[in-house]
């Protein structure tokens, strides 16, 4: 059996096969084998596999929901809205039990929101007995301050004192005109009398008039002289006065600039810490929603009900907020090629992709530093809303999560098994 077999194989026909090719092999075996490489080059290059990062991405609006977190422990003693109950801005939602009655500080703070600095004018006759609690003790410095600021107003010591000298000064004024011009006649009585004194000299020289009657008209002469300077020295101490009255009054009107300026000081300090008080107290026992917006409850709350501090109570979504943004936190593995400006395809969890499609978005913004976690956090902006790729409305639902593929390159298959050739070359 096995000599058979040796001579079948060594037969003529066996060995023409063997060492002969066929002719067509040889002519196009290699060209065949060229265009099935240089197809696949094709294929590879036409082909585009997108080098993408994958990261969990939160669906929200440009201005997000609002959550509402109790400030204390307690049990609520009265919840002033109902579950999706529209408010507006900066409106009380509950009030947490404690010492003071909400409605007399509410009411306290409304009047204190509408005060003008520019001019102070506070209803203290309002005010009647309040139970303000822990704010007790900053609304009676408000209201000692407030008092005496009224009272300073009403009685206007600096005003009187400053008329007072007013008058004082207009008459010590006049007195001095008064002496001005006695003084002015006083002079030209001197000058009649010194005149009347020289021709008394010349005829007392020449015999005609007796010394006693000379010695008496130059006596007379000498008391106009010191009734003159006797007058001199009243003017000097008249403008001495009136130089002591106008600094005086120039004190007064400093001393009324301080006082002003104190008394409002005092109010303005007392008036801040007595809202300082109040915004405490707003922060620790009242949750009050500073957007508007559509007021959900977290869970079915009831009054007396206890909650406690750091508790997620209220979401308030703002209903006229458009503008979609999706939150993204990417790992930090290859975060170093996310730019601005990237695609990114969204896939929502309620919604599935074969079904529904991708929404489409762009990355808007890349923080610097990643946070506590080690994530990168991203700001993604959606061009076409919440449009799929399908062409379908995906219905807008606060906090909707999902995936986001954030295409940092999109490569050619060529390219690719290039880099891997590199790679190889490399080592």
């Amino acid at each position: 059996m096995p000599i058979q077999e040796e001579t079948e194989l060594r037969s003529e026909e066996v060995q023409e096969i063997l060492t002969k090719m066929p002719h067509w092999m040889i002519r196009w075996g290699n060209v065949v084998v060229l265009l099935l490489l240089t197809s696949l080059f094709l294929v590879s290059w036409i082909i585009k596999y997108p080098e993408v990062v994958n990261a969990e991405i939160t669906i929200t609006t440009a201005l997000p929901p609002e959550k509402l977190i109790a400030g204390s422990s307690g049990r609520f003693e009265k919840i002033l809205i109902a579950d999706r109950d529209t408010v507006q801005k900066n409106t009380a939602l509950a009030v947490i039990e404690n010492t003071s009655d909400y409605k007399d500080v509410f009411f306290l703070k409304a009047c204190l929101d509408s005060i003008d600095l520019n001019r102070i004018v506070f209803p203290l006759d309002r005010m009647g007995n309040l139970e303000l609690g822990t704010i007790e003790s900053s609304y009676a410095v408000f209201e000692k301050e407030y008092q005496a600021y009224l009272q300073y107003k009403d009685l206007k010591p600096h005003s009187i004192e400053e008329s007072s000298q007013s008058f004082e000064l207009l008459q010590l004024g006049e007195r001095l005109q008064l002496l001005l011009q006695q003084k002015e006649i006083s002079k030209m009585e001197q000058s009649l009398k010194m005149k009347d004194l020289d021709r008394y000299r010349r005829l007392h020289e020449k015999g005609i008039i007796s010394t006693q009657e000379w010695e008496a008209k130059s006596i007379d002469y000498l008391q106009q002289e010191k009734n003159l300077r006797s007058m001199s020295t009243q003017i000097s101490v008249l403008r001495s006065s009136i130089n002591q009255l106008k600094t005086d009054s120039s004190n007064t009107t400093a001393n009324k600039t301080r006082d002003d300026i104190n008394l409002f000081q005092n109010i303005i300090h007392a008036l801040q810490n007595l809202k300082a008080a109040i915004s405490d107290w707003d922060q620790a026992y009242v949750l009050r929603s500073s957007i508007a917006g559509q007021v959900s409850y977290l869970q079915v709350w009831n009054e007396n009900q206890t909650v406690k501090s750091g508790e997620n109570v209220f979401t308030v979504i703002p209903v006229e907020a458009r503008d979609y943004v999706g939150k993204v936190k990417a790992p930090a593995k290859n975060s170093g090629k996310l730019k601005v400006g990237q695609p990114v395809q969204i896939r929502l969890s309620n919604y599935p992709d074969q079904e529904f499609g991708v929404v489409e978005g762009r990355v808007k913004s890349i923080s610097m530093i990643p946070d506590k976690d080690g994530n990168i956090l991203l700001d993604v902006v959606l061009p076409k809303g919440l449009e799929t790729s399908y062409g379908k409305q995906i219905q807008f639902q606060q906090e909707m999560s999902g995936t986001a593929n954030i295409i940092t390159e999109d490569l050619r298959l060529a390219e690719r098994l290039l880099y891997q050739f590199r790679k190889i070359f490399q080592r």
